[in-house]
């Protein structure tokens, strides 16, 4: 007799199967990494730089962009490591929220993209290309963020 499946924690997170798949997912498990395929596929697909920069907004914008969710994504997986009170619960804690940080500063150093490629539409002259910053993004509005400091 077989034993019943045990859903991995995608599986438990997002129980239901992607319509995508792909040779490395033909079960379709990655729901979230699919959509993002789906999204650089229509991006692919794009007829003009103005239906690009629409894609692009989906990504770059600030607040409720992808990269803004994934930051607090990987804010949150910190202190999830933290409840640990584990010392490599502290060490993982801060890596994570480096990685939200880099996230952030991309974000921060590449939010002009949207405009920049509508301008690539417009036959306008582009917009010109921001300095990259060497200080980090600012972090989001906080929400009770007691770091582990380093």
């Amino acid at each position: 007799m077989t034993r019943p499946h045990t859903p991995s924690p995608a599986e438990a997170v997002l129980p239901f199967p992607s319509l995508i798949t792909t040779p490395t997912d033909p079960a379709g498990r990655y729901v979230l990494g699919h959509q993002i395929l789906a999204l650089t596929d229509q991006l692919g697909n794009t007829n003009s730089p103005a239906e690009a920069a629409a894609l692009l907004t989906h990504v770059l914008e600030p607040t409720d962009g992808l990269l803004a969710r994934v930051a607090e994504f990987f804010e949150a997986a910190g202190e999830k490591a933290k409840e640990s009170e584990h010392d490599d619960g502290f060490d993982l804690c801060a890596d994570l929220e480096d990685v939200a940080l880099d996230l952030r500063t991309c974000l921060n150093n590449r939010g002009d993209a949207v405009e920049r490629m509508h301008a690539l539409g417009d036959g306008l002259q582009p917009v010109a290309k921001r300095p990259m910053s060497s200080a980090p993004a600012p972090a989001p509005p906080a929400s009770n963020r007691s770091g582990h400091g380093r």
